[in-house]
């Protein structure tokens, strides 16, 4: 029997690893040519699998992408919300919301091969395609969570807290993309207190 489980775990790891060699070669090919010049060749000959083997865990070249998209992204404001947890002294609402995008900005500039990868689409791992599902999987407080619970709490007045949060996020992505990689209008450092700003008045407004 323990040979059997034995045997089940070996094929398990070696699936795992299968796939994410996959999500390695995908990202760095995605980040060398980009997401159009790379084929599902290119992938899976750099991970060094057949191509049959791609299809067991991806459907096709946007399905793979997504999952990377969702990884960095989850992971991004994951590693924001374990800081946030370090200022106890911050308390309200919005101020929170705007350390974690903070947070956020400040790792993509350190990174900005992510926004290449995600062209503009942060998504934070929870409103693309995959909206429901990846709400349903979350198994920790994830940020929509945080921001429903926190606009709740403050009694905010805000007509659909989902579209709301969608908003958010959607100007996230975008400006990071034309103010990072694009600088355009302006780096983002200079375009941060329009950003924030911005978001308080989406909180806030009646």
């Amino acid at each position: 029997m323990n040979a059997l489980s034995d045997i089940k775990s070996k094929i398990e790891k070696n699936k795992e690893e299968k796939r994410e060699r996959l999500l390695a070669s995908a990202t760095a090919l995605f980040a060398e040519k980009n997401f159009n010049n790379t084929s599902i060749s290119d992938i899976v000959n750099k991970a060094r699998v057949a191509k049959g083997t791609f299809y067991l865990y991806f459907k096709d070249k946007y399905d793979i992408r997504n999952h990377i998209v969702q990884e960095i992204s989850t992971d991004l404001f994951d590693e924001a919300m374990k800081e946030l947890k370090k200022h106890p002294e911050i308390t309200h609402f919005d101020d929170s919301m705007i350390f974690i995008i903070n947070h956020v900005i400040n790792a993509l500039v350190a990174n900005p091969t992510y926004l290449t990868l995600m062209n503009k689409d942060l998504s934070l791992g929870v409103y693309s395609q995959e909206l429901t599902k990846i709400l349903e999987e979350t198994d920790h407080l994830s940020l929509y969570e945080l921001f429903k619970e926190g606009v709740e709490r403050e009694n905010l007045n805000i007509k659909n807290i989902d579209i709301t949060f969608f908003t958010i996020v959607e100007l996230v992505g975008s400006t990071c993309f034309s103010c990072i990689v694009n600088k355009v209008p302006c780096p983002i450092e200079d375009y941060k207190p329009y950003l924030f700003d911005l978001i308080r008045t989406l909180l806030h407004a009646a």
